[in-house]
């Protein structure tokens, strides 16, 4: 296949022997990723601008060559295969440089290779990806687009990372092992987006020379085979292994259900000490502000246990009820007990917990005489009725919960030590929603989308307000979050909700984050690029620095995380992980 007329001319180039800095200038000036390195006509290698942080400017570029090209024979016609790493790829014929092909003419070009072959893997009822040795993805057949849910378009060129960092697979990807590693690898994935299981079986192909090439990767639906081991496994309940798998199950159901949401790494922590404790009796106390979620967690401790089976579950706000009736609310009463007592008595919430599981929410709530008698329940695990003579024997399983430092108003008299070691036997923090900004953007999907059909809405949000709420705190986390979302489906006129949408606290409060850290304005001449320090000092974490400085100036430059990632080539997740990991957020820089 003949490339002659794709190959450009005007991509500028540079000789070994020219210096670091001059090289930065080109690239600067024509706003490109690299440049080729020629020795007189001699294709030596490529320089690229990512390699060039931390650079001395006045040595010689040749001590930054990467040899990326694509070889051709004597008729100007593909001969091997490049790394595919930047847009424009060199064009070598016997050693010497020809120009640069666009990276997407050289896709084009590869998927003309398969058209042949194309007819038939497309009729193939397993899914099938091929992805270069450097992890872009050269193809796609039918039956995984309707697998993932995702057009060709989108995932031909994409980079398999940009799929794991998006989150669309459960599991650890076995194209990645193999492009890691240079073997076969099988493994079960499941996809978020569809929920389907699937066999994936990754295998590489390497050219006469031993050197990868391709990753192929074999794609088999097994979701029938799965619903079916699922109903055996409900069925025949024979061993605890079976129950629990079954368990796990169910906990892995609640999140590609959307029941919850929880995407971050900070919830994968909450949630893998939550799966570890569901099964026991063990008493649970859960912390965190309110609106994190507490009562969510309650329920799936509860629903995780084999008191799912035996029992309910029941909860009680113990700041909601009147203190002159929490006491015949939590215990029950007997006849005559008191003035309009019910006939009969009444079972209390213990009771009718019994075998179950009982949520006692805002526990720091609880006056302290009360405190005494839920002492007493906890080490007895029997209750007296108010009016009552004869101890009721009670097998409940407690989780308490609250917003408060139980600790400080231990200090302060207000709560029992004794109780407090007797709840805190397995604490278990929620994060707020600051804390893990990876799950706004879940959450805000979740909710639009429900709020969206309750209220028979096609509302979206524009990307530069998902930017401002990623900034916003949520001080009412989740809680705070599902209300917003339902105000603006409710109140925004127009499909599009943007930034202007947005309420006047909400923005009150991002112009007062940003307002927090100032960072020097760059003097005009100042680029990305051109960075350094004044004190020689921080020589060790040079390279460290200078992605920071790039890192900010970029932010400043582009206004919002988004643009940022995609001017820098990168995920707006990369981006995010940098932020954290250097201590910025998005609000913080002006």
């Amino acid at each position: 296949m003949g490339i002659a007329h794709l190959v450009e001319t005007s991509v500028p180039t540079i000789q070994s022997q020219s210096l670091v800095r001059h090289a930065i200038e080109i690239i600067k000036h024509y706003d490109v990723e690299g440049i080729p390195v020629l020795e007189g006509e001699k294709y030596m290698g490529m320089v690229y601008a990512r390699k060039l942080l931390g650079a001395e400017l006045d040595e010689p570029v040749a001590m930054h060559i990467i040899a990326d090209h694509v070889t051709v024979t004597e008729e100007i016609t593909l001969q091997a295969f490049p790394g595919l790493s930047e847009r424009y790829v060199p064009i070598v014929e016997a050693g010497i440089y020809k120009g640069c092909m666009d990276r997407k003419h050289l896709f084009a070009l590869i998927r003309d290779q398969f058209q042949q072959q194309q007819s038939v893997i497309d009729q193939s009822y397993d899914g099938i990806l091929i992805a270069d040795a450097q992890g872009y993805i050269l193809y796609i057949n039918k039956a995984l687009e309707q697998m993932t849910m995702l057009k060709k378009t989108e995932l031909e060129g994409m980079h398999m990372t940009d799929l794991v960092s998006k989150g669309l697979f459960r599991n650890e990807s076995v194209v990645m092992k193999t492009l890691q590693t240079g073997k076969s690898y099988t493994n079960v994935q499941s996809y978020k987006n569809t929920g389907l299981d699937t066999l994936v079986t990754a295998a590489p192909v390497h050219d006469e020379h031993g050197e990868l090439k391709f990753v192929l990767a074999n794609v088999r639906d097994i979701s029938e085979l799965t619903r079916l081991q699922k109903q055996l496994e409900k069925s025949q309940e024979i061993t605890n292994r079976y129950q629990t798998e079954l368990k796990q199950l169910r906990f892995e159901n609640m999140k590609s259900t959307g029941k919850l949401i929880a995407y971050s790494q900070e919830m994968d922590d909450v949630l893998d000490l939550v799966y570890h404790v569901a099964s026991s009796d063990s008493t649970v106390l859960l912390l965190g502000e309110s609106g994190v979620g507490k009562e969510v967690m309650a329920k799936i401790l509860h629903e995780n246990s084999s008191r799912v089976e035996t029992g309910t579950f029941m909860k009680v706000n113990c700041g909601a009820i009147p203190p002159n009736l929490l006491e015949s609310e939590l215990f029950g009463y007997d006849q005559g007990a008191f003035t309009g007592a019910k006939k009969g008595g009444k079972p209390g919430i213990f009771e009718l917990a019994h075998n179950g599981t009982l949520f006692l929410d805002e526990i720091g709530e609880l006056p302290l005489d009360m405190q005494v008698k839920l002492l007493r329940v906890l080490q007895e695990q029997e209750i007296m009725r108010v009016g009552g003579v004869t101890p009721v024997k009670i097998n409940v399983r407690i989780i308490a919960a609250t917003n408060r430092d139980l600790e400080e108003m231990i200090r302060q008299g207000t709560f029992r030590q004794d109780l407090y070691y007797r709840l805190n036997v397995v604490p278990i923090k929620i994060p707020p929603i600051r804390e893990r900004k990876a799950d706004i953007v879940p959450l805000l999907g979740h909710f639009l989308k429900f709020f969206n059909e309750k209220y028979h809405y096609s509302k979206k949000f524009s990307s530069e307000a998902v930017d401002q709420l990623m900034m916003y705190g949520f001080p009412g986390n989740v809680r705070e979050l599902s209300n917003l979302v339902e105000r603006l489906v409710l109140t925004c006129r127009e499909d599009i909700m943007d930034v202007h949408h947005l309420p006047s606290n909400v923005v009150q409060d991002i112009s007062q984050t940003e307002s927090r850290l100032k960072v020097a304005e760059p003097r005009a001449e100042e680029d990305i690029l051109m960075l350094g320090w004044d004190d020689p000092l921080q020589e060790e974490n040079r390279f460290e620095q200078l992605e920071k400085e790039a890192l900010v100036k970029a932010l400043k430059r582009y206004g919002s995380v988004r643009k940022t990632g995609k001017a820098m080539g990168v995920s707006h997740t990369t981006v995010l992980k940098k932020m954290k990991k250097f201590g910025l957020t998005a609000g913080q820089i002006p």
